[in-house]
């Protein structure tokens, strides 16, 4: 089986048409919204019953865009072929869990750590010598 261009496939033009359409209906939306709701207008997808579908980031900026659906429709319906009779607001649900970069744990050589505790002795009896025990201690552990 050999390699085949995207453009081989028949349905790409139609598929770049749907992407044209969904990004000329953003633009719109973004350009008919107030400046501090634009970088929370995240998505939208229009279906051919009418209904425009908005996705923003947060429930607190849904709320605020809920405001402005009649401006927003009627905004699409003059600047597009499109035909909105409804538009629903959606909130996104918060990014995929990423698992974090592990830590790269830096432990300081016995050397040293015997030098921490060593340095202990010179503060008998107070809060510092039982700190200083105690993480001669806990860097032990961990080497």
């Amino acid at each position: 089986m050999s390699f085949k261009n995207a453009s081989f496939f028949s349905y790409t033009s139609a598929i770049q048409s749907h992407l044209n359409r969904h990004q000329k209906i953003l633009r719109i939306i973004l350009s008919a919204s107030p400046y501090q709701l634009r970088p929370h207008i995240k998505d939208c997808v229009i279906n051919d019953n009418g209904r425009l579908l908005i996705y923003v980031s947060s429930a607190a900026w849904a709320s605020q865009l809920r405001f402005l659906s009649t401006q927003l429709k009627d905004a699409v319906n003059s600047k597009s072929n499109e035909r909105i009779q409804q538009i629903r607001i959606r909130v996104l649900s918060p990014e995929p869990f990423k698992a974090e970069v592990e830590e790269t744990k830096i432990i300081p050589s016995m050397e040293n750590i015997d030098l921490i505790r060593s340095s202990a002795e010179g503060f008998s009896g107070s809060k510092l010598e039982n700190a200083l025990l105690s993480l001669s201690d806990t860097l032990k552990k961990h080497s």
